[in-house]
């Protein structure tokens, strides 16, 4: 008996009632897509330190060793740690003019030698024709593309959780229709029963009231059914599968129903222009990338070493190298093809982003007309109840002064559980116009000012 108390209580404990603003919180913290979203975001933010690294050049150590009796190499190796004589040569085997075509033996075929080369070399690009820090610039705007996206992503991601959530509560909302319906169903099974007992009807009326009985609680069974599928979805959004339960429905409210201040909130705040605009910034600049190749490339290369047949830091083996190299590009038809390509692109991205303009204002025309449709609907599903609930009411007492058959009575109870039905999927309907409107004029789903439970 402990065992079974403490197991009640401890679902008593982890199960959990939670409302739209806590959804949507819980979701934004677990939220697989948007943690990698950020991380897109660290991403960036390395790509563009990366480009700096490029501008400080690279320091790198090289250490090669080699063995060989290679005629050239062996001779070079020599003349590196600045130990050639002429022996090399083979001045030995010079004996007058005569012999000037001797081909002398310690050049041609000298013995195997060791050959270290330590050395330590710094590569830095000098003038690369503007062509890093316009990178740098692209890298950036990269970067605030995938802030945006993010912020984009939250949206999308607010208008799926209001979705779910919303979902959830229509779903509750049918439990307790079908509940209330079928406790009305049953006291009009009790007075056919009554009724038949006292021989004022049929039995065919308690069959009737039997098998409408039997199909409410299959519409209730029903609810619930969709009621915890609802729940499965929500609690997959928000990772928490502590969630049994939810509040009420959530409108996520207009301050301005106005067209063209809508228009114009959205075309101020809507994440894709802003990604639009982003793509347009780094078009162009790839438009002064491809003018690099205009310009000359100058770049350096330092080199300090060591030279010997074993390892050494002997200063009489040592060595420097210094180069500054220049490169120009005299003639080449591709560059001019790339920058006709560049420019392109970049009118393909204006248009796009007048594109996006259109179909923001497109969507919004068509929300709002939506909206005024499904508040017209709620409307009218609200005075249907009434009217439906007044005609149930006037059939039970019909029925019970035996002025209808059963059959009409049920015909009236369906009418009312339908009318029931379409009136909260009217609700629904309603908090989805208005969120998607919210979506297109870039509004937060979530009160800043509300106090926000942590489910633990």
């Amino acid at each position: 008996m402990h065992k079974i108390y403490l197991l009640l209580l401890t679902s008593f404990t982890y199960a959990q009632t939670i409302n739209f603003n806590e959804a949507l919180n819980l979701t934004f913290e677990n939220n697989k897509d948007l943690k990698n979203q950020k991380l897109n975001i660290d991403l960036a933010k390395l790509n563009i330190k990366k480009v700096d690294s490029i501008s400080y050049g690279k320091l790198s150590f090289e250490e090669q060793i080699n063995r060989t009796n290679h005629a050239g190499y062996v001779f070079n190796s020599k003349l590196s740690s600045r130990e050639a004589s002429f022996n090399d040569f083979g001045a030995g085997e010079f004996r007058d003019s005569s012999t000037l075509n001797v081909q002398p033996e310690n050049l041609n075929n000298p013995k195997d030698r060791n050959n270290f080369n330590t050395k330590l070399n710094y590569d830095i690009p000098l003038f690369t024709g503007f062509k890093l820090s316009n990178q740098k610039e692209i890298l950036k705007l990269q970067q605030k593309a995938n802030e945006v996206k993010y912020n984009l992503n939250k949206r999308q991601v607010s208008y799926e959780v209001l979705k779910a959530y919303n979902s959830a509560v229509v779903a509750k909302e049918f439990i307790q229709a079908s509940k209330k319906a079928k406790e009305s169903i049953s006291f009009v099974e009790k007075a056919a029963n009554a009724f038949y007992k006292e021989g004022l009807v049929t039995k065919i009326d308690v069959k009737q009231a039997k098998v409408h009985n039997l199909n409410i609680s299959t519409k209730y069974l029903e609810a619930q059914n969709k009621f915890q599928l609802a729940l499965a979805y929500l609690k997959f959004l928000t990772s928490k599968s502590e969630i049994n339960d939810v509040e009420n429905l959530k409108y996520i409210k207009l301050e301005d129903s106005n067209f063209d201040n809508l228009y114009k909130k959205a075309l101020e705040n809507a994440d894709e222009l802003k990604m639009q605009n982003i793509s347009n910034k780094a078009r162009k600049k790839n438009i002064e990338i491809s003018k690099a190749d205009y310009y000359p490339t100058i770049y350096s290369h330092l080199e300090y070493g060591f030279n010997d047949d074993n390892l050494t830091l002997d200063g009489d083996k040592d060595y420097y190298n210094a180069v500054i190299g220049l490169k120009y590009t005299i003639f080449d038809n591709t560059r001019d093809i790339e920058k006709q390509k560049s420019q392109i692109d970049y009118k393909k991205s204006l248009l796009n982003y007048e594109k996006i303009q259109d179909a923001i204002k497109l969507e919004l025309e068509k929300s709002l007309l939506d909206l005024k449709s499904k508040e017209k609907i709620l409307k009218e599903k609200k005075e249907t109840l009434i009217l439906a609930n007044d005609i149930y009411r006037q059939s039970q007492l019909m029925y019970k002064n035996h002025l209808i058959a059963m059959t009409e009575l049920l015909i009236q109870e369906a009418s009312l559980r339908n009318t029931q039905a379409q009136l909260i999927l009217a609700k629904y309907e309603k908090s989805l116009s208005l969120a998607k409107i919210n979506l297109i004029s870039g509004n937060s789903f979530i009160e800043d000012n509300t106090t926000l439970k942590v489910i633990k």
